[in-house]
């Protein structure tokens, strides 16, 4: 599924993501599961995701379980956001310039989000068991802090990965500070176009 090296890195951990050509892969969610032995302390940020021009913004967002996630509606119309689908189901209408703080997304997994109103919308949540998570920048990288030694299982997720729950994973002992190349071997999908194909939406002023 996926090719892996290591080489030293001084001060931290980090994971380099390739697409199958080779080239550095920007917004994929990188995850890092410890031993089972390891009691971390668990991440509270509250992760934003905010309605601007009838779009999700980010289009892919992360947090560890128990966190709480607040959707900020930036448009001039009302948004019906709503996930069916999982142990994370919700739904509620959002006013233009409101904002909603949700901390009742209890199950790891990944949240799938849409608008009843405007249904070409999309976004994705994915909700982690470990505090080890984070984003790739336009370098492909994304950095990480280990303090234990150990068997640390790498994954690397984003809806578009073609493979078995759109993730591939790695399992890395770390005794020291390292650097991780993972490289997609397939393709991605294309990403979805989040933008109303008629001309006219005779929903905006809902």
């Amino acid at each position: 599924m996926s090719f892996c090296s290591l080489t030293a890195l001084a001060n931290n951990f980090t994971v380099t993501v390739h697409n199958s050509a080779g080239k550095p892969l920007n917004d994929v969610v990188v995850y890092i599961e410890p031993p089972s032995s390891l009691s971390l302390k668990a991440r509270t940020d509250v992760v934003e995701v905010t309605q601007e021009d009838k779009a999700f913004a980010p289009y892919v967002a992360v947090m560890q379980k128990g966190a709480s996630v607040n959707f900020k509606n930036d448009d001039d119309i009302t948004h019906h956001i709503y996930s069916p689908v999982g142990d994370n189901k919700f739904e509620f209408k959002i006013s233009a310039g409101q904002q909603r703080l949700k901390s009742d997304l209890k199950h790891a997994g990944v949240v799938t989000m849409g608008c009843n109103i405007h249904d070409w919308m999309s976004g994705h949540l994915l909700i982690v068991e470990t505090p080890y998570f984070d984003k790739t920048n336009t370098q492909g990288r994304a950095m990480f802090e280990l303090k234990h030694k150990g068997d640390y299982n790498i994954v690397v997720w984003h809806p578009q990965i073609l493979e078995q729950d759109n993730r591939i994973a790695k399992l890395v002992t770390f005794d020291n500070t390292s650097n991780v190349t993972i490289k997609l071997t397939k393709p991605m999908a294309e990403l979805p176009n989040q933008v109303n194909e008629d001309d006219f939406d005779f929903l905006s002023d809902y």
